[in-house]
């Protein structure tokens, strides 16, 4: 048999070599299935666990889709479970709380001046930086992979998450106005008491304008305590006290000037007519409210005017070498007297004054001051260091018993010393043994030539007395002063004779 080149014969065997390649054939074919449908299998069990692992996450986080995450803290608030807008109002609500839940009442003496908060001490919180954290924590568990959210819920469990606002520093800007606003009302000067008004008619004839307290505030001090408690959270309420700023006259200093230095009083005889009462109150009225700085005098004559009709004096029997005569002016001589006693129980001095020739019944010879416009005057001197004001009246002793009544006023005596008069006779005159007729051409007395005559005047003794100003402390006598040596001239008797012939 011819073969073509390069052919070769089938094989005798060839059929049998076939079968086994396809049952290997088979046999692959059914690992592979058999390994394909295993592995879908698993594939199978791969998906339903994820699924239920990615439904477990998001059931846990399913609660917090749009509520914050648990663990998450602010100011100490737990902001867990809440939605964004209760979690803003919670912590808002929190700051102004804190902000106003301070406050501290400045006070003055049962007065509020002003209720002291946060916001006035400049402390304040920066919403925007509130609401910015919020925003960042709100949005933690909601961002990335269910794995990564939960994570994030894990870590959170694991470590809370703490965060806190910040409020800006306590600052004094806004303090200090304020502290400056209260200082204006309480600082002021202090004012000294003066004499508003000299009032002889009044008995207390001084109307003194009392001292008043200036007041200081120490605003620094004032500021540190403030801080300080702010500072401490410590409210409630502060007592503002102003340092008090002494005047530099008081009322009792003005008093001490206006002191009650003498009182003289002298009794108005019952025998005293009404117009020459009247004549003591017309003198008495122009010395009333009299004031005598210190060094000057005081002229009894020209303050009271000379005694004439015009000037508001009357006739009344007058004392003229112990001789009963009606003058205009009568009875003045006792408005100088009582004067005169008190400026010696002033220790004023005695510039002019003269006694009378005869006893007086208002006061012991030598205690008195007789008066005559032009020839006799009583002046006196301011010899302290402070004016002297005087009040004089005639006042009602009780019912139509009069008395005489001059107050000086000046600076107080000192402390426990008080003045008194002692009068001393040293001297005794024997009265003349002659007896004089006078005639009464006045026909007071008698009036015709053959009447008998009218004792006018007994004969009299004369003296002389000495007076003394004793000084007491706390009453005892520490010393004397010589005042004055009087003369009571001895008097003869005198008749009066009439100077008519009787009608035939």
């Amino acid at each position: 048999m011819n073969f073509q080149q390069g052919y070769r014969p089938p094989s005798a065997d060839k059929p049998k070599n076939g079968k086994k390649k396809k049952k290997w054939l088979y046999l692959l074919l059914t690992v592979a299935l058999a390994a394909l449908a295993g592995f879908g299998i698993y594939a199978g069990i791969q998906i339903h666990q994820q699924n239920e692992h990615n439904r477990a996450l998001s059931s846990a986080l399913s609660p917090y889709r749009e509520a914050f995450l648990p663990n998450l803290y602010v100011d100490g608030i737990d902001l867990g479970g809440m939605t964004a807008q209760e979690g803003i109002d919670a912590v808002l609500g929190q700051i102004n709380s804190r902000q106003n839940g301070w406050s501290l009442d400045l006070n003055y003496q049962g007065h509020l001046f002003y209720t002291l908060r946060y916001e006035d001490m400049g402390v304040s919180t920066d919403v925007a930086s509130v609401y910015n954290l919020l925003e960042q924590l709100y949005s933690r568990g909601k961002v990335g992979t269910l794995e990564e959210r939960k994570a994030d819920m894990d870590a959170l469990a694991a470590e809370p998450y703490h965060a806190y606002t910040t409020q800006s520093e306590i600052t004094d800007e806004r303090l200090n106005i304020i502290l400056s606003q209260i200082a204006q009302q309480l600082t002021y000067d202090p004012a000294d008491a003066y004499l508003a008004y000299f009032y002889p008619e009044a008995d207390d004839p001084f109307i003194i304008q009392p001292e008043q307290y200036g007041s200081s505030l120490d605003v620094d001090s004032l500021r540190e305590q403030i801080l300080s408690r702010a500072a401490a959270g410590e409210g409630g309420a502060l007592e503002i006290t102003p340092d008090r700023i002494a005047p530099k006259v008081t009322a009792a200093d003005i008093r001490a000037q206006v002191a009650l230095r003498s009182k003289a009083v002298t009794p108005v005889s019952s025998a005293s007519t009404a117009d020459r009462t009247s004549n003591i109150r017309t003198a008495f009225s122009r010395l009333n409210g009299q004031t005598v700085s210190p060094g000057s005098t005081l002229s009894f004559n020209k303050v009271t005017k000379d005694r004439t009709l015009k000037n508001g004096y009357k006739y009344a029997i007058e004392y003229i070498s112990g001789m009963e005569e009606i003058g205009v002016g009568g009875g003045v001589c006792q408005a100088s007297t009582t004067l005169y006693l008190a400026a010696l129980l002033s220790n004023l001095d005695i510039v002019e004054r003269i006694s009378h020739s005869d006893p007086v019944s208002y006061t012991t010879f030598g205690q008195d001051a007789t008066v005559v416009y032009n020839r006799h005057d009583l002046v006196i001197r301011n010899t302290c260091e402070g004016t002297i004001y005087i009040t004089a009246k005639v006042q009602e002793k009780r019912k139509n018993s009069y008395e005489c009544v001059v107050c000086i006023y000046g600076p107080k005596l000192p402390d426990g010393v008080t003045y008194q008069l002692r009068t001393e006779t040293t001297e005794t005159i024997p009265a003349p043994l002659t007896e004089t007729y006078q005639k009464d051409k006045d026909h007071t007395y008698v009036t015709y030539k053959d009447e008998d005559p009218y004792l006018v005047r007994k004969a009299r003794d004369g003296f002389v007395n000495v007076t003394y100003l004793e000084t007491y402390q706390d009453g005892n006598l520490v010393s004397e002063k010589f005042v004055s040596k009087d003369t009571c001239k001895p008097r003869g008797t005198v008749y009066a004779v009439g100077t008519l012939d009787r009608p035939e």
